[in-house]
């Protein structure tokens, strides 16, 4: 796929994604449309519930490859500034289709953070106890990205 139709896609995930409550994009680089920063919030039901956690992708081959991704603080599931290989989301794994929207690999992120048994993948942390995933969530309301400038006290208000 060319470079003007990618970033067509690319276009419009980021206005769908931008109707989602849920979660924020952001450009940590103007110059650079293929890597995004997305906070978004913990699933709900769940110890992670009102935390916010931050991210960033590459979307250099996207669609046509699946995305790379890491998480840019602690977060007490997935471990932090490493690619986290998850099958169907990231490159682990042969079933990624190109139909894949960034906000269902957000979505899907954070609903598996609160998968602790049979995870499919690389980077998740094998064993959390709650008080860490506590402080990872009260940590993760005042974190500001030092990339993007995020601010995670206000950036869902």
């Amino acid at each position: 796929m060319d470079r003007q139709a990618r970033m067509k896609i690319l276009a419009k995930q980021f206005g769908d994604m931008k109707k989602n409550p849920d979660m924020k994009a952001f450009f940590p680089d103007k110059n650079n449309p293929f890597i995004w920063h997305v906070s978004y919030k913990g699933p709900k039901d769940s110890p992670f519930e009102g935390g916010i956690y931050h991210c960033e992708i590459n979307l250099k081959q996207y669609p046509d490859n699946p995305v790379t991704l890491q998480l840019l603080h602690d977060n007490g599931s997935y471990h932090i500034h490493e690619s986290l290989c998850i099958v169907g989301l990231t490159q682990l794994g042969g079933q990624w289709t190109p139909g894949t929207s960034i906000e269902t690999i957000i979505s899907s992120l954070s609903i598996l953070m609160d998968v602790p048994e049979g995870r499919n993948g690389i980077g998740y942390i094998v064993q959390t106890n709650k008080e860490h995933i506590a402080l990872a969530n009260a940590k993760s309301q005042r974190f500001v990205c030092s990339k993007c400038g995020v601010d995670h006290m206000t950036v869902f208000k």
